[in-house]
């Protein structure tokens, strides 16, 4: 948002009125509309801008917004940099993730790969052990493909362009404008979660939350907004403020409103509706799947699998499993376990199988109940399991460096297994 040169602009340097200004008073009524248009202002550089209503209130909540920011702002390693590297694995790494969880994450990236050529030509295994635990895997694997893109198509540079940005592998609106505005100060409004709430309160926006149309206006009324001098700082004030000052629980105006720069302009606190905004679409309950896993441990090894790009956990590594849904096709009726439901509870006996432990693990789209089983080796089962080359054999010492569930991992924690 350029502050606007109206027609009206005049010089008023060093106090001194124009002859223009001066006709203009005499000829144009106080009451007529475009007087009315017409009566605020700034300084800028010396001159008189004046702006209309729209423009003003544009400008003053830029204002009101930055200055919140400078004084509220966390420390945050990514805000201390505009490399277009950092930049974008810290968005991608704090997509679905909290700060306080993505921060040690970000910092080990650039500890393993300082720049992105050295991404570029990593180990996909690499990258996605670095990521193990942050969930949502294919963040880590988009994570990669781009990292192959701006290394070989542009020679190791972000092409400075929201176009081209919002092109490459994992980089939808949102990241794109984060991209674009705080490495190359390019004045495009970014619009996450905390944005929307902010956004729908500030200005009544009753479209549910996330929808194309609620989107749509929340964009219009972030590009009149928008200060172009400098998007990148708008953009994090934007941000910080729907993060820390106007939070779906807490917010400033709850606890004082004289705390929130806005309270006298927002809709939802002027009319009561806090609470109600913004408009969320019902969840639906998430499916349960459950999935058994299979530990044989022989001679200091164990067997471990590398689990496929139809399903979930793509591309990482489990152990064998078996049961409904499961890859480990027809074990069941090659080995002595029983039928699906007859699996061995806790201090149950069992000859080829000894319960070990439960886990439940909630995803963004189902949730899930884990049970994990010793099998006796020597058994039927254990042969079947050795047999089958689904399954690979790898030191117990060297587990620690496969890329695995974190389900999995709580496991072998547990158990000490690593």
């Amino acid at each position: 948002m350029r502050l606007p040169c109206s027609p009206r602009t005049v010089s008023c340097r060093h106090g001194q009125e124009s002859h223009e200004e001066k006709e203009s008073e005499r000829n144009t009524p106080q009451d007529s509309p475009k007087s009315r248009n017409f009566r605020d202002c700034r300084i800028l550089d010396g001159f008189l801008i004046l702006l209309s209503p729209a423009k003003a209130l544009a400008v003053s909540f830029a204002l009101k917004l930055i200055a919140w920011y400078q004084e509220n702002q966390r420390d945050l390693p990514w805000r201390q940099t505009r490399d277009p590297y950092h930049i974008w694995l810290s968005e991608i790494i704090l997509q679905q993730t909290r700060v306080a969880q993505g921060e040690p994450y970000y910092q080990r990236f650039l500890e393993n790969f300082p720049d992105v050529a050295r991404l570029a030509s990593a180990p996909e295994s690499q990258v996605l052990k670095l990521w193990q635990g942050l969930g949502y895997y294919s963040r880590a694997r988009n994570l990669h493909a781009t990292a192959k893109i701006v290394h070989e198509k542009y020679h190791d540079r972000f092409p400075p362009d929201y176009a081209l940005l919002r092109q490459l592998p994992g980089i939808g609106d949102y990241t794109a404008a984060a991209i674009a505005s705080f490495a190359f100060n390019l004045s495009h409004p970014v619009v996450d979660g905390n944005v929307i709430r902010f956004i729908c309160r500030m200005d009544g926006i009753f479209d549910e939350a996330g929808s194309p149309s609620c989107k749509k206006k929340i964009m219009a009324v972030l590009q009149e907004r928008i200060d172009a001098a400098q998007a990148g700082l708008f953009n994090q004030a934007l941000m910080e403020f729907g993060a820390l000052a106007c939070t779906p629980a807490k917010y400033l105006c709850k606890e004082n409103p004289s705390l929130c720069p806005f309270s006298g302009q927002c809709h939802a606190f002027l009319s009561g509706q806090v609470e109600l905004l913004p408009v969320k679409k019902p969840k639906d309950p998430l499916p349960w799947r459950e999935l058994h896993y299979l530990l044989l441990v022989e001679n200091g090894s164990t067997w471990i699998h590398q689990r496929g790009y139809s399903d979930l956990w793509r591309g990482l590594c489990d152990l064998p499993s078996i049961g409904p849904g499961t890859e480990a096709g027809n074990m069941a009726q090659e080995s002595a376990l029983p039928p699906y439901g007859g699996f061995p509870a806790k201090g149950t006996a069992h000859p080829e199988l000894q319960f070990l432990k439960s886990y439940t693990q909630t995803l963004s789209h189902r949730k899930l109940h884990i049970c994990f089983y010793k099998v006796e080796p020597g058994s039927r089962l254990a042969q079947a399991i050795k047999g089958d080359s689904r399954y690979r054999e790898i030191p117990l010492e060297s587990l620690s460096s496969v890329a695995v569930p974190k389900s999995i991992e709580k496991f072998f924690l547990e158990f000490k297994i690593i």
